[in-house]
């Protein structure tokens, strides 16, 4: 332990909420090399023990949503919070979609921007509580702490837009269906660009996902008894050759995985008795694809395929197999150019905030901004606070300093787009 190390043990002592970029101009160093320094300090057992009382607003408005469990299809009640925050931080045309999707308004007229996250979390509670600098719930980074900052932000500009509309968007569903986002496409609002609130690190901005099939193939066999296999076909059996042949057909190598066409084999049903042989089956899989790959190569080969199967086990009216497939969810690719200005505005925000060069990533999986993206053929990038990697997980947490960092982010990247916007 150094000087330095001792210098921020004791400002943290003192108020254990200071954000690391403050920490970072009192003893001189980067946000990055102070943050490192904490984290080996507290790994090392140096500090221990953090107490953190959450008297800040903004801290208070994220774990109040935090407490409210929400998982998919259960979010009336945090769509209920939403739409009192946004009335009590003064947005205007505060509503509801079909959806339970909630909207709020600041500022009027062009350009306009879309903040847009998702209330809803996948199912499991954790107990919400500080620990460490960190702040643990479900959905504390996927992704209550993006859309708290983006509302945060976006209120800042109240009365303060010479021209120009924020619209504020919480969307349901996204862990389910997409019903929320699908939902508000078909509302045909007029945008400009679009921010989308996800987890990608404070110093990365996302600009493509992957596309994705979701494809139900079936088979059908006249079932018989286990003790005669050679009287028919196990469909079970057919459809695994079935999946491996097209497995093998369509999947790619690379080293890029975010390259790479990948199947994933995610369910399987079959089989009625422990002593019959199955004479039906489902099978569902997974699979992603690159942003300018065709994926109608996909969908071809697997039509070819399902169609030879069909010829080569209709020889015998007796042992006759039938298969059948279907697309049950589909999702175009997108990517957002690094060069564009919503790219820019959130590039240059990072840059001034943590005074480094932030980070442009594609992601293997997809997400709503794909659908917003190909549809309106508008500017969109994924960005905000939080381990993509603790998502989902039972240790799913937001260290502090990051939500505090990421809602003055927000903040300077509308500041920066608007700028941008108005001399174009």
């Amino acid at each position: 332990m150094d000087d330095i190390d001792k210098t921020i043990i004791k400002i943290l002592t003192k108020d254990s909420r200071t954000p690391n970029t403050e920490i970072a101009q009192q003893v001189n160093l980067s946000e990055s090399s102070v943050r490192a320094r904490i984290e080996k300090l507290v790994s090392s057992g140096a500090i221990k023990n953090f107490t953190i009382t959450l008297s800040d607003s903004h801290l208070t408005l994220l774990e109040n949503a935090l407490k409210i469990y929400s998982p998919s299809g259960q979010e009336k009640d945090i769509s209920d919070f939403l739409f009192d925050t946004l009335t009590n931080l003064g947005f205007s045309n505060v509503h509801r979609d079909s959806a339970n999707n909630v909207f709020g308004e600041i500022g009027s007229g062009s350009p306009t921007l879309l903040l847009c996250g998702h209330m809803d979390t996948v199912p499991g509670q954790i107990n919400v509580q500080i620990k460490d600098n960190a702040l643990y719930g479900r959905g504390a980074s996927d992704a209550k702490s993006s859309l708290i900052s983006m509302m945060i932000a976006a209120s800042s500009f109240k009365d303060k837009l010479n021209s120009g509309k924020i619209i504020f968007s919480a969307v349901t569903d996204e862990e389910g269906t997409g019903q929320g986002i699908r939902e508000l496409l078909k509302a045909n609002l007029q945008l400009d660009c679009a921010i989308f609130g996800e987890p990608s690190g404070i110093d990365k901005i996302t600009v493509g996902y992957k596309g994705r099939y979701s494809v139900k193939f079936t088979c059908d066999t006249p079932p018989v008894h286990a003790s005669a296999p050679w009287m028919s076909h196990n469909a079970i059996e057919l459809l695994f050759l079935l999946w491996n042949e097209i497995q093998t057909e369509i999947q790619t190598n690379d080293d890029n995985h975010y390259k790479q066409i990948t199947s994933c084999l995610t369910q399987i049903e079959g089989g009625t008795a422990d002593n019959v042989m199955p004479g039906n089956s489902t099978l569902i899989c997974d699979i992603r694809y690159p942003f300018g790959y065709n994926p109608d190569q996909i969908t071809q080969k697997i039509s070819e395929t399902v169609s030879n199967y069909n010829s080569k086990y209709t020889f015998d009216e007796n042992t006759k197999s039938t298969f059948n497939y279907e697309i049950i969810d589909s999702t175009p690719a997108f990517e957002c150019s690094k060069s564009s200005v919503i790219s820019r505005s959130v590039s240059r925000a990072i840059i001034k905030k943590l005074d480094l060069k932030p980070k442009f990533v594609n992601k293997t999986g997809t997400g709503d901004m794909n659908l917003l993206g190909n549809q309106m053929n508008i500017p969109v990038l994924t960005y905000g606070p939080g381990n993509p990697h603790l998502s989902h997980t039972s240790n799913e947490h937001i260290t502090i300093d990051e939500f505090l960092t990421s809602i003055d982010i927000y903040h300077d990247s509308i500041e920066n787009l608007f700028d941008l916007l108005q001399r174009i």
